[in-house]
């Protein structure tokens, strides 16, 4: 059965630009619409913060990546599973990586870790985690899926297409006391932390996935009014007890 539109035989009037990373947010188990309609209409949230190193993790990962290209023209070894890799691709700035849902009117953005040309001209999109991968615990998997879909989305609209794979390159870190003891890793500057590379595949489902998100985000949107928070969303308690403190 299909949907109706969401404003049939009417202009589609023009909607927030949400990231790929938020929209993710949307496929959560306990998505909280409540704090989603703040995410969109208020802007400069407080308290808001992200430990820089995993960011400079992230940026060294793809220096890493690059210059292994430059130097062997390939990807490292461990990449080889993304399959036969032709080049890289400087992944666009998110102000410049960016589609319009025509449905919705909602404008997806993002900055994608990786992106490499295949030997048979598609692409592989990838994102770089600084974790350890445990498929027993999926945790924020559903998240990492939307948003990768909406990548493909992004890039098969600005020509870098067919994107044939996606994937996600959880880098562990070895921090276990057994490679610890290893002496050759401490030295007058400091120590160094290996990481292992795991790939984890992740299917392209773009029209499975992100229709429905997208029309999600656009009802929540559209509310003149903050709608009721998910039962016992910490952030939403947090929040009232904020207002409440503050005499709101």
């Amino acid at each position: 059965m299909s949907q109706e539109p969401l404003f049939p035989d009417e202009a589609i009037p023009p909607g927030p630009t949400i990231s790929a990373t938020e929209l993710g947010t949307y496929a959560r188990t306990r998505f909280c619409a409540r704090c989603a309609w703040v995410r969109l209409h208020v802007k400069n949230l407080p308290y808001q913060g992200f430990p820089g190193i995993f960011s400079s993790i992230d940026r060294y990962n793809k220096l890493l990546v690059h210059n292994h290209f430059d130097r062997e023209g390939h990807a490292p070894s461990w990449l080889a599973e993304l399959g036969e890799t032709g080049q890289y691709i400087d992944p666009p700035h998110w102000s410049q990586f960016k589609a319009l849902d025509e449905e919705t009117g909602i404008t997806l953005r993002g900055e994608a870790d990786g992106i490499f040309r295949l030997r048979d001209n598609s692409y592989v999109i990838v994102d770089y985690k600084t974790s350890r991968y445990n498929p027993d615990r999926p945790g924020m998997f559903p998240n990492y899926e939307v948003q990768l879909n909406a990548y493909a989305l992004i890039a098969e609209r600005q020509g870098l297409a067919p994107v044939s794979k996606l994937a996600l390159v959880y880098m562990e870190p070895a921090t276990d006391a057994e490679t610890a003891e290893e002496p050759s890793l401490v030295d007058s500057q400091g120590f160094v932390m290996g990481f292992h590379a795991r790939v984890v595949e992740v299917a392209l489902r773009q029209a499975q996935l992100l229709p429905p998100l997208l029309r999600k985000a656009r009802e929540i949107w559209d509310m003149e009014q903050p709608p009721e928070g998910a039962k016992g969303c910490k952030d939403c308690k947090a929040v009232d007890g904020l207002l409440e403190r503050l005499g709101g």
